[in-house]
């Protein structure tokens, strides 16, 4: 070849080395800093889906309390990703003076190792917390795997404070075997991420504590004694009623509450059950100071399934004990109510078919008079029974129309007369005269007056009964009084439930159906008036008063 060809195709070729070696030199490192990039970047973007998982974990235990435990596991958790370790360790206060401590090993370390970890964490969180931690009140939990030949000495390790409202609430440890494992940079990272998470718990804490007052604020305005219990066993609000039904002034404690309840029903255990399987628990019914109670046990869960703690209900059902008694009561009153004029309109019936020829015709038409007074009193009875249904469903509905009150009082004066007759008392009138006449229902304010007079007549065998009308201001006052069997104080109350029967006197032995007053009281009602009863006692007598207005 040509020299000048051969050494000009040299020079071309080494040209072309060079700008060869100077491009892949400029490669490997472009693809060092995109190597580079793409570290610091999945670095950074772990650090991110840590510090969102731990808040995102946060936000969703917003509830009765703030779990400072269940968050501790979530960073500790989540840290495996981040950094290299020996140990992952978290130490915090517990309730009633204790502290928790855990260690959690994922590489074979000593025994030895594991104590250097906690007197480090108990010594630092002890002088940064500036609270005494007694070696003897730490609950403390050690997992992981030990080694007996592993090593000793911790040659790498930081702490992670966790501060809630200005306060340090917890201390996070990590430790490792090899020596200056952990970068101003990584330590850097970590320190900022937990001061975000402990930001965000803070504000939680505000929440859940406002929450608390609110919540507080309500337990304590109930009837129902209440306790709320947490999921550690411990009570950590009761209200006044609770202390109320279990007759002391204040509630202090659990162990307190079961105290109190005694041998009567097993509250520990249903409430160990209620936490346990997060289902409600009923209890049977028990007497405190002479009053029922229904005990309900029921466990307190949050939108995502997170056990909150338990709401532990004292209802009294004292009242509606009586309420149920008094309905089965007035269903047997009114079976025998009718049960026994059936009976004897069956008997009449039976007795007339069978003997209709050989029976006088006296005899028929008295036991006829008998089925004929017997069905009245049964009409009557079922009459009274719909205006208390019609009363309770707001339709009854009366006709007012002018009319004399004093022509209505002599009308049932003259009604009742040959039953006063017959029993030997007086049936007296005060009226004051010139009654004005006025708008009312004659036939309803009749069946109030038929009311009040045949309970007068019924409970009095010797005396008087007496109705008296008095006009005062724009109304009339109407009243009927009776010389009879009265009634006790604590029954004046009841006069005017349909669950009630009109007082049994002093014997005992009269009973009614007391759907009368019922009545009377819808009937005085729907006139705009008001209508009440009076006993000095038993055996001096009652009174019954209503009012009407004039206009």
């Amino acid at each position: 070849m040509d020299p000048i060809a051969l050494g000009l195709f040299l020079f071309g070729n080494s040209i072309f080395i060079s700008l060869f070696f100077v491009y892949l030199a400029r490669f490997k490192k472009h693809t060092k800093l995109h190597e580079f990039e793409m570290e610091d970047r999945e670095k950074r973007l772990k650090h991110q889906v840590f510090e969102l998982a731990v808040l995102r974990s946060l936000s969703e235990r917003a509830g009765y309390s703030l779990d400072l435990r269940q968050i501790l596991e979530i960073i500790t958790d989540s840290l495996s990703g981040l950094v290299s370790y020996a140990t992952v360790s978290y130490i915090m206060m517990g309730s009633e003076g204790r502290t928790l401590l855990k260690i959690h090993a994922v590489e074979g370390v000593s025994q030895k190792f594991i104590d250097n970890v906690k007197q480090d964490l108990t010594t630092s969180f002890s002088t940064m917390s500036g609270k005494k931690i007694t070696a003897g009140l730490i609950d403390e939990t050690i997992s992981g795997g030990l080694d007996l030949n592993g090593a000793d000495k911790i040659g790498s390790s930081f702490n992670l404070p966790m501060t809630i409202g200005n306060e340090l609430s917890a201390l996070i440890n990590i430790s490792a075997v090899a020596p200056d494992l952990y970068k101003d940079e990584d330590t850097k990272i970590l320190y900022t991420i937990l001061s975000q998470v402990s930001a965000s718990a803070s504000k939680l804490s505000s929440v859940v504590e406002n929450e608390k007052r609110r919540l507080s604020a309500m337990i304590m305005s109930l009837t129902d004694g209440i306790a709320m219990i947490d999921p550690s066993f411990r009570m950590t609000v009761a209200n006044p009623a609770l202390g109320g039904i279990l007759g002391v002034k204040k509630v202090d404690s659990l162990m307190e509450i079961i105290a109190g309840v005694g041998l009567k029903v097993d509250l520990e255990y249903s409430i160990k059950q209620a936490l346990l399987h997060k289902n409600v628990v009923v209890l049977p019914e028990v007497q405190f100071n002479q009053k029922y109670i229904q005990i309900t046990v029921e466990p307190v869960i949050d939108q995502y399934s997170y056990l909150l703690g338990a709401a532990v209900v004292f209802r009294d059902v004292t009242e509606a004990r009586k309420l149920t008694k008094m309905r089965d009561d007035f269903t047997a009153m009114m079976v025998h109510e009718l049960r026994t004029p059936l009976t004897t309109i069956s008997y009449g019936v039976s007795e007339i078919m069978t003997d209709i020829k050989t029976l006088p015709i006296k005899d028929i038409v008295a036991t006829i008079g008998v089925i004929k007074s017997t069905a009245g009193n049964m009409l009557d009875l079922v009459n009274d029974l719909l205006d208390v249904a019609k009363i309770e469903a707001g339709k009854f509905e009366i006709v007012k129309k002018e009319d004399d009150l004093a022509s209505l009082i002599t009308e049932k004066m003259t009604m009742f007369k040959n039953l006063t007759d017959q029993k030997g008392i007086q049936l007296i009138s005060e009226i004051s005269p010139s009654l004005p006449k006025f708008d009312f229902d004659r036939k309803r304010i009749g069946q109030a007056l038929d009311n009040l007079l045949s309970n007068a007549i019924k409970y009095t065998d010797k005396g008087k009964v007496t109705i008296k009308v008095e006009l005062t201001d724009d109304k009339l006052q109407i009243s009927v009084t009776d010389t009879g069997d009265g009634m006790q104080t604590e029954d004046i109350s009841k006069l005017f439930s349909k669950f009630e029967q009109f007082g049994k006197g002093k014997s005992g032995a009269r009973t009614g159906t007391g759907l009368g007053l019922v009545v009377a009281k819808g009937i005085i009602e729907a006139h705009n008036g008001k209508i009440w009863g009076s006993s000095k006692g038993l055996g001096l007598g009652s009174t019954f008063a209503f009012t009407l207005p004039l206009k």
